[in-house]
Formats: C-alpha cells, sequence, structure tokens
C-alpha cells in the first residue's frame, strides 16, 4: 500500500518527467531545414541559421519569437522568424557579435 507522502512524490515525479517529454517535443517541432527565396535557412531548438550564419533569436514573454534581424517583430514559430529574416536580409549575410 502506498503512503500519500510516497504517492505525491511518485506524481510529482510523474509530472516532471511529463514536461520534459512534452518540452522535447515542443523542440523537435521548431526544427527546420529548408531552401526559402534562394537561401538556406535551419532551425533547431532556439537558433536559427540563414546559409550557416547564426541569427540571434529571442524568446518573447508571449512565446512569440523575434531575432536581431527584426527586433521590434514578433513571429509565431523559428520558420516565420527565420523566412522573414532572409526577406530582410536580401542578398546580405547576418552580422554575429557578442554582448
Amino acid at each position: 500500500m502506498l503512503s500519500r507522502r510516497k504517492l505525491l512524490m511518485t506524481g510529482a515525479a510523474a509530472v516532471a518527467g511529463g514536461a520534459v517529454v512534452g518540452w522535447n517535443a515542443l523542440a523537435a517541432q521548431t526544427d527546420f531545414d529548408e531552401i526559402y527565396a534562394g537561401r538556406r535557412i535551419h532551425g533547431k531548438g532556439e537558433l536559427i541559421f540563414v546559409d550557416g550564419d547564426v541569427v540571434h533569436v529571442m524568446r518573447n514573454g508571449d512565446g512569440s519569437y523575434s531575432t536581431s534581424i527584426n527586433h521590434y517583430e514578433s513571429f509565431t514559430s523559428l520558420r516565420d522568424a527565420a523566412r522573414r529574416a532572409v526577406d530582410t536580409l536580401g542578398d546580405l549575410r547576418p552580422v554575429t557579435h557578442v554582448h
């Protein structure tokens, strides 16, 4: 027979495990690799690359994304953010800088 404490601990571990599985499933949905407007865009986790160059991504409080290229625009997905960055960059390469 399970004690109340053991039952609560088992439930907490199951919830924590479910959160990790849920987060991994969400991260897997954000992964993409495609050619858009003649440029290769690639997204993995919270990173975006345009022709192999990293584009800085920020996660907004509402779950949307913005990039260093389109800092004042919000996007519902990394793919949308990467596509808009390509539209804005044209033939230019993203500038990578460190704070």
